[in-house]
């Protein structure tokens, strides 16, 4: 029994090493070559940007380095003014994506950063207006689709298939739904019929 049950489990050892894998791989696989040239030019990509950045530095430093002790001080000045006003931006702008969201939510539109990119202004009126022109046009979309959806011809009463009179074997041979029907419309035949 012993034996039995050994060569039964070595057969199917065998069987299963001798069959091939049917699972097909849809990874892309690389070789060697291919991953050294991406690695090579995504490297070059990267000194690029550094290069570039190292430049801009070095340009600024130089340029610095040229202006006299008020010249720098102006230019930091400015510098800073810059900054501030980006700052004062950003402020601005989330404050009104914040406020462009709430007013788009009261009107039923959930929004989202594409919608927020396209109804936000510069300032809080031409933010207002476009939150208007946005959720008008919406609105008007659905009511279009759901006008189209609900066009169309009103069902005409069909006539049920049953007939006004009928013999007790046709009765017999309605379904159950259909004699619900035939009791619906016709009560007095079905009285008659049921019998």
């Amino acid at each position: 029994m012993a034996e039995e049950i050994k060569e039964s489990v070595e057969q199917d050892v065998q069987e299963q090493a001798s069959t091939p894998d049917t699972e097909q791989s849809t990874e892309k696989t690389f070789t060697q070559a291919e991953m050294d040239e991406i690695i090579q030019q995504r490297l070059k990509k990267a000194e690029k940007s550094y290069a570039r950045k190292m430049q801009e530095q070095l340009d600024e430093a130089e340029k610095l380095r040229q202006m006299n002790a008020e010249q720098k001080a102006e230019y930091e000045k400015e510098k800073q003014e810059a900054e501030i006003a980006d700052l004062r931006a950003q402020l601005n702008r989330n404050a009104l994506e914040k406020e462009a969201s709430k007013l788009l939510s009261e009107t039923g539109i959930v929004a989202d950063d594409e919608i927020l990119s396209f109804v936000v202004k510069e300032d809080a009126e031409g933010t207002q207006e476009a939150i208007n022109r946005f959720s008008s046009l919406v609105n008007d979309m659905a009511d279009k689709k759901v006008s189209e959806m609900l066009r169309g011809n009103t069902p005409k009463k069909i006539e049920g298939n049953l007939k006004t009179s009928m013999t007790e074997e046709e009765f017999r041979q309605l379904s159950y739904t259909e004699q619900a029907t035939l009791y619906q419309e016709n009560p007095e035949l079905y009285a008659q019929l049921s019998k």
